[in-house]
């Protein structure tokens, strides 16, 4: 029984498949190169088929267990090979909450810093206005209080320039009272002398002659009266004298007393309105009988 020359040639060029645990591709390759040497050489004989039947059937289990070697390895390396690809992926899901975790963190520290800032801020702030309105408020209460101070001093002054005025209003008018009453005394004494004059015809004998009333006609009177000492060449008498200083102090008190109710009245512009005095009127003489 002979071997045709492509079942030789299937021999020496026979592959197998590789895996990391198995024989070597190298040694099996020698092998069946000798293998089908031999049988090219002439193993016709029962004993040397026999011994090739056994040595292929020897290869095909070694064959068999090499590619069942090689499909485990396959096996395990697909199985270290998903291992690896769900540890990755555990790792990268972990990587990933962690740095989700991480990035939560710290927008939740930054949005804390960022919300004790602003309140910190609004704080200074609030403090801030507080004061200026502080100051404010206190620069309008010494500026009301100021102006409260110098009103009061202004009408503490108003009052007391009234006072003094009306101090010395009275007092004109008690002087004025008595150079009236000593006028009307003095009319009196004249109106006594005149009396042992002959009353004009037709007259009221108990009206006094308008020449000798000091009071209606004073400038008159004194007039006379110079004229009569300058043309009898001798000076005024006691009573003259009289009449003349008496008339004098009745003018200087008018005076005084309307120079004193116009200083009433400038005050008043100041302060409130006032009753102003009414400005007294000599009184005339009254009749006398003869």
């Amino acid at each position: 029984m002979g071997v045709d020359e492509t079942s030789l040639d299937r021999i020496r060029n026979a592959t197998f498949p590789t895996a990391r645990r198995g024989y070597d591709k190298h040694e099996v390759e020698k092998f069946l190169a000798r293998l089908a040497d031999w049988l090219e050489t002439g193993g016709g004989d029962e004993s040397r088929s026999e011994t090739v039947k056994r040595e292929l059937e020897r290869v095909a289990e070694r064959t068999g267990a090499i590619l069942v070697k090689a499909e485990e390895s396959a096996q395990q390396i697909r199985s270290e090979a998903e291992q690896l690809a769900r540890e990755a992926i555990e790792e990268g899901d972990a990587s990933g909450r962690q740095t989700r975790r991480e990035a939560d963190t710290y927008a939740g520290k930054t949005r804390s810093e960022a919300d004790a800032y602003a309140s910190q801020t609004r704080k200074q702030s609030d403090a801030e206005a507080a004061e200026v309105r502080a100051e404010a408020e206190q620069d309008a209460r010494d500026t009301v209080a100021d102006a409260q101070a110098q009103a009061r001093r202004i009408v503490e002054e108003g009052t007391r320039r009234r006072e003094d005025i009306e101090v010395v209003i009275a007092d004109l008018v008690r002087r004025r009272d008595e150079v009236l009453d000593d006028t009307e005394e003095l009319s009196g004494k004249l109106a006594n002398a005149a009396g042992e004059h002959r009353p004009l015809q037709g007259s009221d004998p108990f009206e006094l002659p308008e020449e000798l009333d000091p009071l209606a006609r004073e400038d008159d009177l004194l007039g006379d009266l110079e004229r009569d000492a300058i043309a009898a060449d001798e000076p005024l008498g006691p009573d003259d004298d009289a009449a003349e200083g008496a008339a004098d102090e009745a003018e200087l008190a008018d005076d005084a007393v309307e120079a004193a109710g116009e200083a009433a009245d400038e005050d008043a512009s100041e302060q409130p309105a006032a009753k102003k005095p009414a400005k007294p009127r000599r009184r005339r003489a009254r009749k006398v009988s003869s």
